[in-house]
C-alpha cells in the first residue's frame, strides 16, 4: 500500500506509456479518474488488471486493498472488473477491457471541499457518488466528447470504440455538457470588383446564438443520453429496467446494497 504524499496534492503527474498490457489500445489516451492529495482505495478486484507508474516494472498487477496514485495507469483484461472507494465513501466500479489513468483528487475534509475529475476513453464505469456535504463540490466523469456532472447520483458511463458515449442514471440526475460546442461563425469577407447594384431594403434574419439546451442536457434517473462522436446528443429518453439488465448491471447493484447509501 502507498499513500501519496500531501505535498503532491493537486499536481499533475504525467506518466509516459512504455508498456501497455492487454485492454489498453495503442496511440490512445486512455481514460483519466482525477484523484489527488488523498487515497482511492482498490476494494475489490476480479481476474486482472495493471498499473503503470515510471518507477514500476512492466506488468505489476492492481490487487486487493492497494491505494491508488495520482498519475497511474491502470487497464483491465477480459472478464476483469474492479471497485475503487474514495475518501468522500463515494465508489467507482470499472468493466472488462477498460483503460483509466489517475491524475488527481482534492479531498480537504477540514474545509469540506471535494473535487474529482474523471476522464473516460474507452470501457465501463458505474459510479455511486455520495451525498458530500460541504462547502465546493465537484465530482465529474468526462469523456473525449462530454462531462457529466453529478452529486449525489448512481449512474454508469459506456465509451464505445468509436467514441460513442452512453449515459444511463439510476438515481438522482446528472448534467451533460458537449466539449463540442461549434465556434461563431466568422463573418464572410469577399473582394468587390466595380460598382454593383444597390438593392432595396430587404428582411434581415438577426444573429442566432446557439442554444446551451443543444449542447448540455439534465438526465434524470431511469433516463439516458447518448453523445455522438461529434459531440451531438440526443434527447434524455427513459430506458426500460428489464431491457437494461445485465451480469454487469446487476453486480453493480449489488454492489451498491451492500455498501448503502442515502439514495437506498
Amino acid at each position: 500500500m502507498i499513500c501519496l504524499s500531501k505535498k503532491l496534492a493537486g499536481l499533475l503527474v504525467v506518466i509516459t506509456l512504455i508498456w501497455m498490457p492487454d485492454g489498453v489500445i495503442a496511440g490512445q489516451k486512455p481514460i483519466s479518474v482525477d484523484i489527488g492529495g488523498e487515497k482511492a482505495e482498490a476494494t475489490f478486484i476480479k481476474g486482472k488488471a495493471f498499473r503503470v507508474r515510471e518507477d514500476l516494472p512492466p506488468g505489476s498487477s492492481l490487487v486487493k486493498g492497494d491505494f491508488l496514485h495520482q498519475g497511474e495507469r491502470f487497464s483491465t483484461q477480459k472478464a476483469s472488473r474492479i471497485e475503487l472507494k474514495l475518501p468522500d465513501g463515494s465508489f467507482l466500479r470499472f468493466g472488462a477491457q477498460t483503460t483509466f489513468e489517475l491524475a488527481s483528487l482534492a479531498h480537504d475534509e477540514q474545509n469540506k471541499e471535494l473535487s474529482i475529475d474523471v476522464k473516460m476513453l474507452l470501457g465501463k464505469t458505474w459510479a455511486k457518488v455520495s451525498k458530500y456535504v460541504g462547502r465546493k463540490r465537484r465530482f465529474e466523469i468526462s469523456t473525449k466528447t462530454a462531462v457529466m456532472g453529478v452529486r449525489g447520483t448512481v449512474y454508469r458511463v459506456n465509451v464505445e470504440k468509436d467514441d460513442t458515449v452512453i449515459v444511463k442514471v439510476y438515481w438522482g440526475e446528472i448534467l451533460v455538457d458537449s466539449k463540442s460546442k461549434p465556434a461563431p461563425a466568422a463573418p464572410q469577407r469577399g473582394k468587390t470588383v466595380g460598382p454593383s447594384k444597390v438593392l432595396g431594403p430587404q428582411p434581415i434574419a438577426g444573429p442566432r446564438a446557439v442554444s446551451m439546451k443543444e449542447w448540455t442536457a439534465i438526465v434524470k434517473s431511469m433516463q439516458q443520453i447518448t453523445i455522438r462522436p461529434d459531440g451531438t446528443m440526443t434527447k434524455p429518453f427513459r430506458f426500460s429496467p428489464e431491457e437494461d439488465s445485465n451480469d454487469w448491471v446487476e453486480w453493480n447493484k449489488q454492489r451498491d446494497a451492500e455498501a448503502g447509501g442515502e439514495q437506498e
